[in-house]
């Protein structure tokens, strides 16, 4: 088993208020200061002494009451009736909870448990003689904790908060008395079974990615990694869903390194098949699957949201249910088709442009890039032209943004209002963009035969204009 990450109040620390003090240096105290009151008396009076011993007896007496005094090897098993349940046991120095697997037991968490559940502390003593126990909320606790001693077993009820000092009043072996317990020796008793699901080795890699793809209301968004992808690509990722295209190499590295950020904020329980319902998980609003090298995969569904805005999530079609932290996904929150399109989809480098065919309301135009000088030369039709208008025009194409959607058989008759054909000097084949008059608003784009996405006409009149001012 992996060593447990999970940082815990050891019970040492939670026990500091009550650590008893040596009596006879206590005395010793107390007659020292005895001496120093006394000689203080004839100087300031009886009345002023009386209150400062008063003061310090308070401070240096120890109020804690010990429930129990046990040593932790004589606690057998912890049981809890909490926000779930849990049973904890431990065989051979090694804990265990009946509601979870080996790997995924804080050992940390149930050795905690057991130590405070062998010196059972209150802080103090709220009531004696309690007949109205709905008073305090221990008519209906919020958590039933039963401990098995080696000699007895004791009935731990929790209930309310005390308004006052925002600890959580408790009831021992359905007594009459009740105490009062420090918040954070009760949150270990009623949180449930997500208290000890160790969450610390939770981690997405992003090393040897070689696809990452994303889901949302059935449209899929996919990028490859080249060593994913048979034969030469322009860049070292290429978006393969909803079309093939060259993708932003920045962009697409960026993407690689959050998905190693996500973070786990809890475990919340394992749901019934029929339960998902509840956290949004019988139809996540984000799907990711990331593909490795080695063909192993990581599935990632993404929920609702918790009333703090983190997201209820699971892995790996289980029905354990996390909490992701709202931070580490929110990459994905704007990641609707357009905007990943726009984002990752770089149509064509000019640096890698040797020739450009460009037809324009029926009239073609050839461009060439001359690359043996220091800067490019560009010619038209044999004829020079202005580099940077040239490239104004370039630049402005491909940066119309993606708005939306479409198939082949929507654009079937659509006649081309732009067509660009590219030849490259990196030995791949050419490479054609139309746009094609889809709609009164949209145009669509053919890339190399495959029709998948619109754009704006209004967006793509300023490309047209500059490309007409070429002619």
């Amino acid at each position: 088993m992996n060593e447990d990450k999970v940082k815990l109040q050891s019970s040492e620390e939670l026990k500091k208020p009550v650590k008893q003090r040596d009596p006879k240096k206590g005395r010793m105290l107390l007659l020292a200061l005895g001496g120093i009151v006394l000689l203080a008396a004839l100087a300031l009076g009886v009345t002023w002494a009386a209150r400062a011993v008063a003061e310090y007896v308070e401070l240096n007496t120890d109020h804690t009451i010990h429930l129990t005094d046990y040593t932790s090897k004589q606690v057998a098993k912890v049981e809890i009736q909490g926000k779930t349940a849990v049973t904890i046991t431990r065989r051979a120095g090694v804990y265990s909870v009946r509601e979870l697997s080996e790997s995924v037991t804080s050992q940390t968490a149930c050795e905690a448990t057991f130590a405070n559940a062998a010196t059972l502390l209150a802080e103090s003593v709220a009531a004696e003689n309690v007949t109205d126990f709905a008073a305090f909320g221990l008519d209906d606790p919020i958590s039933t904790v039963t401990i098995t001693y080696s000699d007895r077993v004791l009935k731990l009820e929790i209930g309310d908060v005390a308004p006052a000092s925002q600890h959580y009043y408790v009831r021992v072996d359905g007594g009459d008395t009740v105490y009062l317990m420090r918040p954070m020796l009760v949150s270990m008793f009623a949180d449930g079974v997500s208290a000890y699901r160790d969450i610390s080795g939770f981690a997405v890699s992003n090393e040897n990615l070689a696809a990452f793809r994303l889901e949302t209301n059935g449209e899929m968004f996919e990028m490859q990694h080249h060593d994913k992808i048979a034969g030469s690509v322009f860049s070292l990722w290429q978006m393969v869903q909803p079309a093939r295209n060259n993708t932003d190499g920045a962009a697409a590295e960026a993407l690689a390194e959050s998905v190693s950020e996500i973070a786990l904020s809890s475990f919340v329980k394992t749901a019934r098949e029929d339960g998902l319902s509840s956290y949004g998980l019988d139809t996540p609003w984000r799907t990711l699957t990331l593909t490795y090298r080695d063909n192993s995969t990581f599935t990632m569904e993404l929920g609702n949201v918790d009333n703090l805005g983190n997201y209820y999530a699971r892995f790996d079609g289980t029905n354990d249910v996390y909490l992701v932290k709202k931070e580490s996904v929110a990459f994905l929150d704007g990641a609707t088709m357009p905007a990943l399109l726009n984002e990752f989809a770089n149509i064509v480098a000019i640096g890698s442009v040797d020739a450009l065919e460009v037809t324009v309301d029926g009239t073609t135009a050839r461009f060439a890039a001359d690359r043996s000088g220091e800067d490019p030369v560009f010619t038209k039709d044999g004829a020079a032209v202005d580099a940077e208008r040239f490239k104004e025009a370039f630049q402005a194409t491909n940066v119309v943004p993606v708005n939306g959607l479409v198939s082949e058989s929507e654009v079937q008759n659509a006649q081309a209002v732009l067509t660009l054909t590219y030849t490259f000097n990196n030995g791949e084949d050419p490479y054609t963009v139309e746009y094609l008059d889809y709609s009164i608003n949209n145009c669509a784009l053919r890339k190399n035969g495959s029709v998948s996405v619109t754009v704006s006409k209004e967006a793509l009149e300023e490309a047209l204009n500059l490309w007409r001012a070429l002619r």
